[in-house]
């Protein structure tokens, strides 16, 4: 039985894997596509009922105002009805762009300019998909004027700043006092973001002699992986520090301004 069991598991598991090894790259993108066009059928549709149905309410207003006069509540609720129709299939619309916006940067592999502040708000917008992130913790961007281009591949930036989101937003889980803020700093070809949290005190992960390999071999044990993101950020010559302070923690996070990867050709 319990040989069974083992069995069962191992192949559960194999399945899984190779469900997941194409869902980044290959599901998610056609049920981005699926979706777009009934939303985009919704989205106009519902405003060409509006659009329609002012007019139709101003017609009878201008050649039957005696009739307009015993139809009035029943247009207000219609307006209002189609109204909030509008209005959530717009807010639809903005959630599924968070989504297609994640899932097409974790799947783009090309070496190319990234807008460093335009990557982190869109990671904390999806990051609102998990609950507890979006109601529990406040959320603070003091954006800068002019930020030039990093470059690198998107979807590396993404996971590592998704990553060191996530370490946060799970350490400030028994916090009383929950608060994620993000900076942006720019000086001599560098940009520096500052991502300060209210969370547990975070444990060093500036030593060099971290075992990468334990991280890599149970990722799925815990969102812990900043030496998991220290190395991917050293691929592009990005100098990542951790500190624990009194009263926050604060990652530092410092992105030279070049086209060099360590790896690109």
């Amino acid at each position: 039985m319990s040989t069974e069991k083992t069995n069962l598991e191992i192949t559960h598991k194999a399945l899984e894997r190779e469900f997941e090894s194409t869902f980044i790259n290959e599901l998610m993108p056609g049920i981005l596509h699926n979706f777009a066009n009934p939303l985009n059928g919704i989205m106009g549709r519902s405003k060409l009922l509006q659009r329609r149905m002012d007019v139709y309410f101003q017609n009878i207003q201008s050649n039957h105002p005696e009739l307009m006069a015993h139809l009035e509540d029943e247009k207000n609720k219609l307006i209002n009805d189609v109204s909030s129709i509008c209005k959530e299939s717009d807010r639809f619309y903005y959630l599924f762009q968070d989504l297609s916006t994640k899932f097409y940067a974790i799947a783009d592999r090309r070496f190319d300019q990234i807008n460093v502040e335009t990557l982190l708000k869109n990671e904390i917008r999806f990051l609102d998909f998990y609950l507890d992130f979006k109601h529990e913790i406040k959320k603070i961007i003091k954006p800068v004027s002019g930020l030039p281009y990093i470059y690198g591949i998107p979807s590396d930036y993404s996971y590592c700043f998704s990553a060191l989101i996530r370490n946060a937003m799970v350490r400030m889980k028994k916090s009383n006092r929950k608060e994620l803020s993000i900076e942006f700093e720019h000086s001599n070809n560098m940009i520096t973001v500052l991502l300060q949290d209210t969370g547990e005190k975070l444990v060093s992960c500036n030593n060099e002699d971290i075992m990468l390999s334990d991280q890599i071999s149970a990722p799925e044990a815990s969102v812990d992986n900043l030496a998991v993101v220290k190395a991917l950020f050293k691929e592009y010559h990005v100098n990542c520090t951790f500190e624990a302070m009194e009263e926050m923690n604060r990652i530092t996070v410092e992105i030279p301004v070049t086209k060099e990867k360590k790896t690109h050709d």
